[in-house]
């Protein structure tokens, strides 16, 4: 059985792995910073979340979750530029 799993997976592993090799470190680089981008841009055309309501009923956007999505994305990319 084990040996039936590995002949159905190689092909797809040995893919993965050529695949990885075939990038250079900078495209790599190039590639996570735009998915957080895209990412980022399609949260924020997510309706409006409110994680909580400020005093008298005003909604400030630090309650918007859709801000702190987006923060994170961005502390993301540059933790990894920083630290790559």
């Amino acid at each position: 059985m084990k040996e039936f799993i590995i002949s159905l997976l190689k092909p797809f592993a040995q893919l993965c792995y050529k695949f990885a090799t075939a990038i250079s470190v900078q495209t790599a680089l190039v590639i996570y910073i735009l998915v957080l981008a895209a990412l980022a841009v399609w949260v924020l055309s997510l309706k409006k979340e409110r994680g909580g309501k400020a005093d008298h009923g005003k909604v400030l956007f630090l309650h918007d979750l859709r801000f702190w999505a987006v923060l994170i994305l961005s502390l993301q990319a540059v933790i990894y530029i920083i630290f790559r």
